[in-house]
């Protein structure tokens, strides 16, 4: 086993349309509203009272001889041909007018973007944009200026809704129409911080520097009133013993500031039943700082986009709402997590419990510790990571189940020190 504890190295910080469904043309054009009224109440008529329609269609109208009107007698023959023209034009009339009542069918919607403004408005908008991008950002609560090519607008955005009106006032006052922007409440813009950044308040999983050396945070933590944090103890200058080792976040050529000083770190012993013969051993590689009264402190787990992905990106945190004060061995296939400065946010599985195991190149042998894998063989530990808070999850909550110290060479185990051990040597210590 070996410790995770690699040379210092350099680390920089980095900051309506809607779609009308048109009438054929023909339809439109052929229908007279004269007709399409006729038509429809003769084509309804005929439905119910044929020989009624009949009657009506075959009526004549009056001649007009000299100041009387009257009514013409025709020969049958007459009669009868001036009925069947008569007829003849009624069905003509009819099967128009039953045109016109059928339901057109429907056509693909028009989907080319409607725009408000004109062609001329439009023109206007680099210029528009120019004058309000500067005049806009002064405004307190503003998060961006753009000129929308996409939707022939300008967009702004805002922190919160209170921060409309200014800019409202603003452009009204660059001569800017409202329908040439939009503004929106939107989330303010950060720097995208990493765990190798500075961190106020602290939180777990960040880096920390000692003498020529990098560490992961472990977990904040109280001993009685004492605001401290919990790493591991070769994560100190001198492994075991309190020597005062300075600590710094996220190093000291970044912020000079001491964040906070080892107060305890208990000696390995050699000796007992259980100690190897030759060795030196404690039940937990962990150690406490105490926090400078300037430096603010925070309970939480920084996270990162997901587990085992090897983003150092923090996305959010855990909140720490409880610890295992009580296990030792765990129940195999456990899943637990951790996030340290080398490999971030990395999740696995115990698969062996309450182990003895040797530190290469040491004389130190760990008693009863906790081996963690991940199933799919995935890196979860590199140098660096070693001092990182082990817990369990539920939801965003976390729960302190241990300290991390060790892993294999190609990443895919790590060992970790149960809270239990932790406590028993550190004392009754609250993470939460």
């Amino acid at each position: 086993m070996r410790l995770l504890r690699p040379g210092i190295t350099k680390v920089s910080v980095y900051r309506r349309c809607q779609s009308a469904i048109p009438a054929e043309d023909g339809l439109t054009k052929s229908c007279p509203g004269a007709i399409m009224g006729r038509a429809s109440r003769r084509s309804n008529r005929s439905c119910r009272e044929p020989q009624e329609k009949a009657s009506y269609l075959s009526e004549t109208p009056p001649l007009v001889t000299g100041h009387y009107a009257s009514y013409t007698h025709l020969s049958v023959e007459e009669s009868m041909k001036r009925s069947i023209r008569t007829w003849s034009s009624t069905v003509a009339i009819i099967a128009i007018a039953a045109a016109c009542s059928e339901t057109p069918q429907p056509v693909s919607p028009d989907v080319t973007p409607q725009n408000s403004m004109s062609a001329i408005a439009q023109s206007h908008l680099p210029d528009w944009f120019e004058k309000a991008s500067p005049a806009v950002l002064a405004l307190p609560g503003t998060v961006f200026a753009d000129n929308d090519e996409a939707n022939n607008r300008l967009l702004f955005g805002v922190e919160n809704a209170s921060a409309i009106p200014g800019i409202q006032n603003a452009l009204e006052h660059l001569g800017i129409p409202a329908s040439a922007y939009k503004i929106e409440v939107t989330e303010p813009i950060r720097f995208a911080a990493t765990l190798r950044d500075e961190w106020r308040p602290t939180r777990n999983g960040v880096q920390i520097h000692f003498g020529n050396y990098l560490c992961s945070l472990g977990f904040n933590a109280l001993d009685g009133s004492e605001r401290s944090f919990i790493t591991a103890s070769h994560c100190t200058n001198t492994q075991g013993g309190v020597e005062g080792t300075k600590y710094y976040q996220p190093i000291s050529t970044v912020n000079g500031t001491v964040i906070a000083t080892e107060v305890e770190d208990p000696v390995y012993v050699k000796g007992g039943s259980r100690c190897p013969r030759g060795k030196k051993c404690r039940y937990s590689d962990a150690s406490r700082a105490l926090y400078s009264s300037s430096v603010l402190s925070d309970y939480v787990v920084a996270s990162t986009s997901g587990p085992n992905n090897g983003s150092l990106t923090v996305t959010g945190s855990f909140a720490v709402t409880g610890q295992d004060n009580t296990t030792t061995s765990f129940p195999i296939g456990t899943q637990v997590n951790k996030v340290g400065r080398t490999t971030g946010w990395t999740q696995g599985n115990v698969t062996n419990t309450c182990v003895d195991t040797n530190v290469q190149g040491s004389q130190i042998t760990q008693l009863c510790q906790t081996f963690v894998s991940a199933p799919n063989g995935a890196v979860v530990v590199q140098g660096g990571d070693s001092g990182s808070g082990v817990f369990t999850l539920s939801g965003s909550n976390a729960s302190i189940v241990g300290i991390l110290w060790g892993g294999n060479s190609s990443g895919s185990m790590y060992v970790f020190s149960p809270l239990k051990q932790v406590r028993d040597e550190l004392g009754p210590i609250s993470a939460h």
